[in-house]
């Protein structure tokens, strides 16, 4: 009986542990407090009416590596990539409130190369922006809940190639932390090379 109980041991010993199953992977919230969004109208080459809610929008917003502004950006899939907007503020500070400022525009069709962008800050501007502190674990002081409505009045162009489109209007709201610094350089972004 002994050699039985050994070889079961021995058994018992030789399996290799299962590895967990892997969680699976949780749909993109663009503020934790559930009231993230982008809505915009967009004509030209890329037509279609954007009303991204909270869940499935990734958005993110740093500062600017240039001229210490801020750069917000808004994503979801869409297709075989994603549609990325980019809004770079170069007059918003922290924890202003502030009207009729100048935003450049960058729109991306990740997967398709297709990069849009109305290269300055003179086509567009936000109407109105307010920043609201957010609290949270860890406390972090310099974090916001910025909430913009705006417009253009020319087309963003295509960097390369042919086309535009137009964002007669949008508005959002995302998080920008300023403890945060964004890495690349506008002009990155404008070349099409993210």
């Amino acid at each position: 009986m002994l050699p039985l109980v050994i070889a079961c041991k021995v058994h018992a010993q030789a399996q290799p542990p299962t590895a967990p199953a892997a969680a699976p992977e949780l749909p993109a919230k663009c503020l934790p407090a559930g009231d993230g969004y982008l809505r915009a109208r967009l004509s030209g080459a890329v037509k279609t009416e954007l009303n991204w809610g909270n869940d499935g929008t990734e958005c993110t917003g740093a500062v600017r590596p240039t001229d210490g502004g801020i750069r917000m950006r808004f994503s979801r899939p869409d297709g075989a990539g994603k549609l990325v907007l980019v809004f770079g503020i170069a007059q918003l500070r922290e924890g202003k409130a502030a009207r009729n400022i100048p935003v450049n525009v960058t729109l991306i069709r990740e997967g398709a190369g297709e990069f849009f962008s109305t290269q300055g800050d003179d086509k567009c501007t936000l109407d109105h922006v307010t920043q609201d502190a957010i609290v949270g674990i860890p406390h972090r002081a310099r974090s916001y809940r910025v909430t913009a409505r705006g417009f253009c009045t020319e087309p963003a162009r295509a960097v390369r190639g042919k086309g535009a489109v137009l964002l007669s209007r949008f508005d959002y709201s995302g998080r920008v932390d300023f403890e945060s610094q964004e890495t690349q350089p506008d002009d990155i972004l404008t070349a099409g090379k993210q």
